[in-house]
């Protein structure tokens, strides 16, 4: 009975070994599955991250170059004649400045100047001569496109380079294209950070059709593949996936074989010709330790127990460690320990969604790629540690900050007034200019900061990314400004930015919607003492009801020769208001408008007025096209010219805004015009007190314009005595507040054509 109750108890004990036992591998089983999920998700953020923040750094070289480009672009557009010697000369001190390999302009249609770094300057340079890379993108810049080549081979320096090429402008017509080359290597130099997944991944540069164009120095494959779809060792079901993420522009992970160990891909579009980033994670798959330990588990009990309860305890340490690590390496500057910007976003996002106010503050050191090449690389990244203490000094308790790249750093204080931030920052400023980093002690530090405070009126949603990108745009203020300069973001020019935008993508539509409307100013005869004609103005008035002035449009419409179209648009507005009047059985009065430059040069300028006019049966005399003096200073005879036709025609000319400007007597008697218009700042001058040399000059010039039987209009009469004073000129008409301001078309004819309301 007894040796049955044992036996009955060892069979009850052994079925509970074996259960704790099948219960304790399932459960080591389940949290082996977990770990090894959680530590791949955790591993997948990582590659996600750091490969999105390569992307980064490499659009952001991209885009620094452009801007570099359209900088230099800038000066081309504005030089209205280029000595080619000096040119060539100029083109290869920029390209030297700027650090590029080459530098190229070539005239629309033309030849070309050629500057390589350090080497020498080509003049007549022929476009087919060079790289086909190069010539695509010269002739897209023509075409008024920026553009970035594949990679080639320039076989004159036997290295790859990748060319930037951007149109350059004169008059709103393209006239040529600037083009730099960089060697592929400042590209590779980015890749092939050791720091990538802790060392432990790398990154290849593809095209859009998996071949390669930068190699990492790190690879798991030895041979020389062209393609990342050469070889067997990715399937045909991944390849197809990835096939069709690159044609779609998308992004994913994948995974690939080799060798009998498992790998990771992470492929992310970089948006520039139809590039990829390539990211490999070399780390064995998390699940070997833990398949180990169970084939060790199989053993007797009490070893299952001691090891997996020993394999789950060290598993759990190791992820929170690896964790940890990879928090760090997410979340961290490897160089200096700080903060990366990934941190300090999210922070930024904390501190605004807490209610915390303060500033954001964008930092760069001068020069710093020249500290990195007279002082080394060793001597450049203890600066940038240098400068990550003394951020800590300077920065309270919940307040932040991280550095981005290079010599970008950020910081968020808690302080909002202009004042206080000045001061802080100008101890931070005089702190690094004192500070030793070399056995160089002669040079300075310098810094720039950009500041941007937040306001209530930012939309809570959009704040951080609002903040950090005006931080940034100061930051590019201040750099243009001088040494140690600190710029604070302002709100004006911000409105003119949104200002700007809207202008540039509505003009057309307002033109479509007749949002431009006629105003008119009156002009009145001094002789006789009555309305002797009005001026005609626009106004742009949006759908919410917002009154635009020229000021706030003209510019831009000049700059890219919208300004034509719209001077035809208000042309074609005076002869419908003059038609309406004549229908109404009112008597016309003349009518004077602006005409551009641009749209005064048009071949068909003459026939397109004739036809208007025409259209509505409308008298030329009754209008009188104005002109800027700018337009006096360029081809006097063909200006007169055309003035000859658009006067046997009818149309009167007058000068407008005389005095303004280069002011030219010669010019004037040489031009064969019926008005001068005398600009508001001669009034102005002459009214003062003590300014008589004002009053005899513009006496002198009334006096010339009748005996040359031109008539003068004054503009910016405000006062009685300003009145008096033209009047006594002998002046024929005024034009200013002191009369009326500038009415719609509607209210004016109210007030001055109908006033009984017929």
């Amino acid at each position: 009975m007894d040796e049955k109750r044992i036996r009955k108890n060892l069979r009850r004990a052994t079925f509970l070994v074996v259960l704790a036992g099948v219960l304790l591998l399932t459960a080591g089983g389940l949290v082996t599955h977990y770990l090894r999920g959680m530590l791949r998700s955790t591993v997948n953020t990582q590659m996600e991250t750091e490969t999105k923040e390569y992307k980064e750094r490499l659009q952001q070289r991209i885009k620094t170059d452009f801007q570099t480009l359209y900088t230099l672009s800038s000066f081309l557009e504005f030089s209205e004649a280029m000595d080619q010697d000096a040119f060539a000369q100029g083109l290869y001190e920029s390209n030297n400045h700027n650090d590029f390999i080459t530098m190229t302009y070539f005239e629309k249609e033309g030849l070309g100047i050629r500057a390589i770094l350090n080497h020498s300057v080509s003049v007549g340079v022929e476009l087919d001569t060079l790289a086909e890379e190069l010539q695509d993108t010269v002739r897209k810049a023509w075409e008024g496109e920026s553009a970035i080549s594949q990679l080639f081979h320039e076989e004159t320096l036997d290295d790859i380079l990748y060319v930037y090429a951007v149109p350059v402008y004169r008059d709103g017509q393209v006239i040529g294209a600037l083009t730099a080359s960089h060697s592929a290597s400042s590209l590779s130099d980015i890749l092939n950070t050791p720091t990538i997944l802790n060392g432990e991944g790398y990154i290849h540069l593809l095209n859009r059709n998996g071949e390669f164009l930068l190699r990492s120095h790190r690879q798991v494959i030895p041979e020389a593949l062209q393609s990342v779809f050469e070889g067997e060792y990715i399937s045909s079901e991944t390849r197809t996936a990835m096939q069709d993420t690159m044609r779609q522009s998308g992004s994913g992970f994948f995974s690939f074989q080799y060798q009998n160990r498992d790998y990771q891909i992470y492929l992310e579009p970089l948006e520039v010709n139809g590039w990829y980033l390539f990211c490999v994670n070399t780390t064995r798959a998390a699940s070997g330790p833990v398949y180990q330990l169970l084939l060790v588990t199989r053993g007797t009990f009490s070893a299952i127990l001691a090891l997996a309860v020993f394999l789950i305890a060290y598993g759990y340490r190791q992820l929170r460690k690896n964790n940890r690590e990879l928090i760090r390496a997410a979340y961290q500057d490897p160089l200096t320990g700080a903060d990366n910007l990934l941190r300090f976003r999210q922070n930024l996002q904390d501190a605004l969604t807490q209610g915390r106010t303060g500033s954001v503050v964008s930092l760069n050191l001068r020069q710093f790629k020249f500290i990195n090449e007279l002082f080394g690389r060793e001597q450049a990244d203890g600066l940038l540690r240098l400068m990550r203490r003394v951020l800590e000094r300077n920065i309270r308790e919940d307040e932040f900050f991280c550095r981005n790249t290079a010599d970008s750093f950020y910081l968020f204080l808690q302080d909002t007034r202009r004042e206080t931030l000045f001061q802080r920052l100008e101890i931070l400023t005089e702190q690094v200019r004192h500070t030793t980093f070399s056995q160089h002690h002669d040079y300075r530090l310098q810094l720039y900061c950009g500041v941007a405070t937040d306001t209530p009126e930012l939309p809570r949603e959009k704040a951080r990314d609002i903040l950090l990108g005006q931080a940034a745009f100061a930051l590019a203020k201040a750099r243009t400004m001088g040494l140690d300069q600190i710029w604070f973001y302002d709100t004006e020019l911000h409105k003119k930015e949104i200002l700007e935008n809207y202008v540039a993508t509505h003009m057309e539509q307002a033109l479509q919607n007749q949002e431009f409307q006629l105003y008119l100013q009156p002009k009145m005869d001094l002789n006789r003492r009555e309305l002797g004609g009005a001026e005609a103005l626009v106004r742009w008035v949006t759908p919410d009801g917002q009154t635009l002035f020229p000021d706030q449009f003209i510019p831009f419409f000049e700059s890219n020769g919208f300004c034509a179209r719209l001077d035809l648009y208000m042309f074609a507005s005076v002869c419908r208001q003059l038609r309406e009047w004549m229908d109404a059985g009112l008597e016309p009065i003349p009518l004077s408008i602006n005409q551009s430059k641009l749209l005064f040069y048009e071949s068909d300028y003459v026939q397109t007025l004739q036809q208007l006019t025409e259209a509505y049966h409308i008298p030329p005399q009754l209008i009188t096209l104005e002109i800027l003096e700018g337009l006096a200073l360029e081809h006097v005879e063909e200006l007169n010219e055309k003035i000859t036709q658009l006067q046997a025609l009818g149309f009167r000319l007058s000068m407008d805004d005389f005095g303004s400007g280069y002011s030219s007597l010669n010019t004037l008697g040489r031009l064969k015009i019926d008005e001068l218009k005398l600009d508001r700042g001669f009034l102005l001058e002459a009214s003062r007190t003590g300014h008589q040399r004002q009053r005899i000059i513009m006496g002198q010039i009334v006096e010339l314009s009748k005996k040359l039987h031109i008539s003068t209009v004054v503009e910016g009469v405000e006062t009685q005595e300003n009145e008096a004073f033209i009047r006594s000129l002998g002046c024929d008409y005024g034009q200013g507040y002191y009369y009326s301001r500038p009415l719609h078309a509607k209210d004016f004819t109210r007030q001055y054509m109908d006033p009984q309301g017929r």
